[in-house]
């Protein structure tokens, strides 16, 4: 019955300046009483927050993406939940800004904080509207001539998929040529080194050795066709290799960093600083605070530090602006320093915080947040051919199955074709063979009868060849008996 109740009030009740909500016990601001926001007066990184005076109109102007990303959120609760405000810059740390919030200065904090969870103790973050995690920036040296590099256009598992599917075209080839091509002649090993020798120099010129079967050329046209292909693809990558100038992190390793006692750099005024010292057990002394973008670049060529370590949206504008020289690394240790990204701040209980953060939910489902971010921190043309010039891959296998593929099933079925014509030949042969010694047995024996018939001496049946023609055994045994039985007579 009270929620029948509540919801017919709802039509008859009307909030002042139509709100379309209920009040919840906080008190509701109005363009006399604006929400009273504080912004970092100075960043590091000014894509995020910036501020400046603007004396036409006599008041503060506020820029970034961060700003952009309030605004967005503004415009998805308005008009049934306008937020009247005002942006007051506050210059302190980040600490000290969000304190004001739980302090009641202010009614929340817009900027690039990072919600953590000691200040979510006295505060109350949104939904973080950008991820964080922990960056390192350092420099690039050109990576020098190696002797290998010969190797790289291919990667090693098709170097040898290659050479598998050579030493089986050359055994195919040595099958189809060892009994009928005298170039292949000899002992089986100089047999296979000749096909070997056929196959593998067929790219670079013509053999002296000539094929005479019909199916080794049709394995060799094939085999010849993936020669081409290849090794297009090889003189390809191996240019661009050779031409593009590839550059290397001079720093992988943070422990190489701590060893070294190596001078690093962060934030100023950020808790990257107090991250380092207690979490990595960086040595205090090895840390230096930078409060501009522009210093880190005077720092790292004049050799004060070796990296810089900064949260993940600032890398993404430290390498839009400074893409050339630098680059970001993953640690090699395979850990990855997760934080709980950016988020406005309100106070605890604040009902404003949850309708901001459905808000920031919605752009971030709708694919808002990301073109935002786009805007602000997509690279440069210049840094983006940079990129892709300096990522050159060594070709995979994968890319070539299908050719690998079509060569093997060929060889294969060419010698299955000729072993199957060798044994149909040799078969029809041996049956015309075993007919014809039949038949020349046959006349033989019935000359013999005539010869006998007609008294004709058994000498005769020896001039016309009978033991040269091979006769059967029981024509051998006849024909011998004669000349016993002649003997015999006289």
């Amino acid at each position: 019955m009270r929620g029948d109740s509540m919801d017919t009030l709802a039509g008859l009740v009307s909030w002042s300046r139509d709100l379309k909500v209920d009040p919840r016990g906080w008190p509701m601001h109005s363009n006399a009483t604006p929400l009273k926001i504080g912004v970092p007066g100075k960043t590091t990184f000014p894509k995020f927050v910036k501020v400046d005076w603007n004396s036409n109109l006599n008041k503060w102007s506020v820029s970034g993406f961060c700003i952009d990303v309030f605004y967005e959120v503004l415009n998805s609760l308005e008009p049934s939940y306008p937020l009247p405000h005002e942006f007051v810059p506050y210059n302190g740390s980040y600490n000290d800004l969000v304190d004001h919030v739980a302090n009641k200065t202010f009614d929340a904090v817009i900027g690039d904080v990072t919600i953590l969870a000691n200040r979510s103790k006295y505060v109350q973050f949104t939904q973080p509207y950008a991820e964080s995690s922990l960056s390192m920036i350092v420099t690039v040296t050109p990576e020098h001539g190696k002797a290998w590099i010969f190797l790289m256009p291919f990667t090693m598992e098709m170097w040898a998929v290659t050479a598998a599917l050579l030493l089986y075209t050359v055994f195919i080839i040595w099958l189809l040529e060892r009994q009928s091509n005298p170039e292949f002649a000899g002992p089986w090993y100089n047999q296979l080194a000749t096909s070997l020798w056929f196959t593998f120099t067929s790219l670079f010129f013509a053999h002296r050795e000539r094929v005479q079967n019909s199916y080794t050329r049709v394995v060799v046209v094939v085999w010849l066709f993936v020669v081409l292909v290849l090794s297009s693809s090889y003189t390809a990558s191996f240019s661009s290799m050779l031409t593009v100038q590839r550059l290397k992190p001079n720093i992988t390793d943070i422990e190489w960093l701590q060893k070294n006692n190596a001078t690093v750099g962060c934030d100023d005024d950020s808790f990257i600083k107090q991250y380092l010292q207690n979490v990595l057990q960086f040595n205090p002394q090895n840390i230096k605070g930078i409060s501009s973008e522009n210093d880190y670049i005077t720092e790292f060529e004049n050799g004060n530090i070796i990296a810089a370590f900064l949260e993940l949206p600032e890398s993404k504008a430290f390498m839009n602006q400074f893409c050339k020289g630098y680059t970001v690394v993953t640690p090699t240790n395979g850990i990855t320093h997760r934080f709980g990204g950016f988020g406005f701040v309100f106070p605890k209980g604040s009902p404003i915080a949850d309708v901001v953060s459905q808000a920031i939910l919605t752009l971030s489902e709708n694919g808002r947040l990301e073109q935002l971010e786009a805007h602000r921190f997509s690279l440069s043309p210049e840094c983006l051919n940079s990129q892709k010039l300096d990522k050159i891959d060594s070709l995979s296998w994968q890319s070539f199955w299908g050719l690998y593929l079509c060569s093997a099933v060929t060889s294969t079925i060419c010698y299955v074709l000729f072993a199957t014509r060798q044994s149909y030949t040799g078969h029809i042969t041996l049956i015309y063979s075993t007919m014809l010694y039949k038949l020349v047995g046959l006349v033989e024996y019935l000359h013999i009868i005539v010869r006998k018939l007609q008294g004709t001496t058994p000498n005769t049946v020896h001039a016309l060849g009978v033991y040269e023609c091979n006769s059967s055994t029981a024509e051998y045994t006849s024909s011998s008996e004669t000349p016993k039985q002649s003997q015999a007579s006289t």
